[in-house]
């Protein structure tokens, strides 16, 4: 008896490699579309974070200018400019501008006289001030910074540059920061600050 052997034809075989190569080319592009919004993702949500944690130190610095329990005068804003915030606060409330906070043995650097700079290139920087107006520390807060601007406003929400009349500052932040194929991820946010120890004076 002779078997009813039948084999694949060369056309065959050539159609039935093609039709494989379109689905593993298929599969691959979707793979690496996945990979890249996944990539992208989590480099939004890196940025958001980023962008908030440097916010959220700014306000809560911020909101302590000018505080001032002894009255003394010598407490509130410094220099305003559209990139650069300098200010007081008597946080340990003993009425003196300190260099430094010593009560547990450690000397600390000074957090009563602070200033929030942009450089200008990609970097948010704190900068902590002696009493005397010398630079203490300048530490990195955020990078990927591509702007920051500070404005000002008066009791009445009138934006000024007068440092006696201002009690509120707004912020507006923008990080930047690459997310794979040349694609940039890019997050803003504005944000108003109450000065509430401004009121005082």
């Amino acid at each position: 008896m002779k078997g009813n052997k039948k084999g694949f034809t060369a056309v065959e075989m050539l159609v039935a490699m093609a039709i494989l190569s379109l689905s593993l080319g298929s599969i691959y592009s979707l793979y690496m579309s996945f990979v890249q919004q996944c990539t992208t993702e989590s480099v939004k949500i890196n940025v958001q974070q980023r962008v908030r944690s440097g916010l959220d130190m700014m306000i809560r610095d911020i909101r302590m200018a000018g505080l001032d329990p002894e009255a003394t005068g010598d407490f509130g804003i410094v220099a305003a400019t559209s990139q650069r915030i300098q200010f007081t606060a008597d946080r340990d409330m003993d009425g003196e501008l300190d260099d430094a906070d010593a009560t547990d043995g450690i000397d600390t650097p000074d957090i009563e006289h602070i200033a929030y700079e942009y450089d200008g290139n990609d970097t948010l920087r704190m900068m902590l001030y002696k009493a005397n107006g010398n630079l203490e520390l300048s530490d990195r807060v955020v990078t990927n910074v591509t702007d920051l601007t500070f404005t000002y406003f008066d009791a009445d929400n009138v934006a000024t540059s007068n440092l006696e009349d201002i009690r509120t500052v707004g912020i507006q932040m923008t990080i930047q920061r690459p997310s794979g194929r040349d694609d940039e991820v890019s997050r803003t946010l504005v944000q108003r600050v109450k000065c509430r120890n401004l009121d005082f004076h």
